[in-house]
Order: C-alpha cells, then sequence, then structure tokens
C-alpha cells in the first residue's frame, strides 16, 4: 500500500499511479508526501519549490523529520532547472550542492520531468519493496564479495554482508552506524531499525540468520554426516 499525503490529489502524480493500478489510501502524512510500506518515505518537489527550499534552508529541516522518521527517505524533484533558474537568483552550484549534501546525508535523490514519470518512479520503489519479495523477482542479484584485500575493513565488510539482503553499501552503513561487527551482531531489534536502509523485512532476515540453530534439522534428520561420509 502507497499511503499519499491528502494534499498530493491534485499533484497529477496521483493520477498516473492509479492508471499504473497501484493500491493507495489517503491520509495527513506528518513527514513527506508518500510512503510505502512502512520502509520508504518520499518528498516530491517541483524544481521551483526544491530552489525555494534551499533558499529558506526549509529543504535541511524536512529531510532531518525524513531521517528521524526512521525510513529510508527518498527526495523527488520534478520539472526542468533550466526553466526555474532562468528567473532565480541562485544557479546550478547551490542546486547540486544542495543535491551532494543530501546524498551525503543518506537521502537517494531522483529526478524526473513531469508527473507521469514521477509516479513510475514511485510505483517502481513500490513494486521492488511490497511485490517483488513475495513473487521472487525484481531482485538485486547479490555480488560475492572478493577477498583480494586482507585488510581488517575488507573481513569486516564480508562477515557483515555475507548475511542475506545487505549489500555491501548497507553493511559499510551498518559498520559506520555501530562501529564494530561484534555490536552489530548482538544488536537489539530497536537498535537495528535505526540503520537507515533496514527495513522490517531486512531485520527479519538478520535475525532469522543469527538465531536459527545450526545446523538446520533438514541436515542432523537422516543425513548425520553433512560432509557426506
Amino acid at each position: 500500500m502507497i499511503m499519499v499525503d491528502y494534499r498530493e490529489k491534485n499533484s497529477g502524480v496521483v493520477e498516473e499511479l492509479a492508471k499504473l493500478g497501484a493500491p493507495m489510501r489517503f491520509e495527513k502524512l506528518d513527514v513527506g508526501d508518500y510512503q510505502i510500506a512502512g520502509e520508504v518515505i518520499i518528498e516530491r518537489k517541483s524544481c521551483n519549490d526544491f530552489v525555494s527550499s534551499i533558499i529558506d534552508k526549509r529543504l535541511f529541516e524536512q529531510v532531518r523529520y525524513m531521517l528521524q522518521a526512521q525510513l529510508k527517505p527518498v527526495v523527488i524533484v520534478e520539472g526542468d532547472f533550466a526553466e526555474t533558474l532562468a528567473y532565480r537568483r541562485v544557479g546550478y552550484p547551490q542546486v547540486y550542492g544542495a543535491i551532494a549534501a543530501l546524498v551525503d546525508m543518506g537521502v537517494s535523490v531522483l529526478r524526473t520531468g513531469r508527473p507521469a514519470e514521477t509516479a513510475y518512479a514511485i510505483y517502481y520503489i513500490y513494486k521492488r519493496r511490497v511485490e517483488a519479495p513475495k513473487k521472487g523477482y525484481l531482485q538485486p542479484v547479490k555480488v560475492k564479495i572478493v577477498k583480494s584485500n586482507k585488510s581488517i575493513e575488507t573481513v569486516q565488510l564480508n562477515m557483515v554482508a555475507a548475511i542475506p539482503g545487505i549489500s555491501r553499501e548497507l553493511a559499510h552503513r551498518i559498520l559506520m552506524h555501530f562501529k564494530t561487527p561484534r555490536k552489530f551482531f548482538k544488536a537489539s531489534p530497536a537498535e537495528l531499525r535505526r540503520v537507515e536502509g533496514l527495513g522490517e523485512a531486512r531485520i527479519a532476515k538478520i535475525l532469522e540468520a543469527l538465531d536459527t540453530v545450526y545446523p538446520p534439522v533438514y541436515m542432523s534428520e537422516g543425513n548425520p554426516s553433512a560432509d557426506g561420509s
């Protein structure tokens, strides 16, 4: 389900989402314009609003609230900056400096040209977050980390990234948050939720990997030797 702030009803995006068959429910959202599966929070801004929010410093205040919500934050900037900047007193350095700052804060920034494109972006975020785990498609390929570098940092990244559902990038964020692998492996679900990118589905997989007794039942019953002897 996509939760939509009621102020977005006349944005043009909602109409396009309906055409795509996206399930929606309207609410007054305290943060963001769209929320997906309790995992992703999306703020939609026109180029003009994005520029205005840089000038009045509203942009980073909104982003701080998004980060405090402990959901994956996404900012979608819709429109043509060339048209907007033609009559504004800021330029590309300020615009892309702000975008770079958002990325550095862990916020995903998407650029779209019109409401239909914004709808597609939101819809396929929904598809990946909600439908893909159920149907088994659109899943990112987990790339095995080649241990050519024997540094302790690489060993630590490999330890965390070995858990299903955790990419190397997410492993980096986890280690930056917990500082050591030991603290991560001992963390409670509440502590895990504080890491950007760790939604309930991923936390469930982490806890399953950490708490399942080894060897699994199917290996121990009728197959007393796991090495085939």
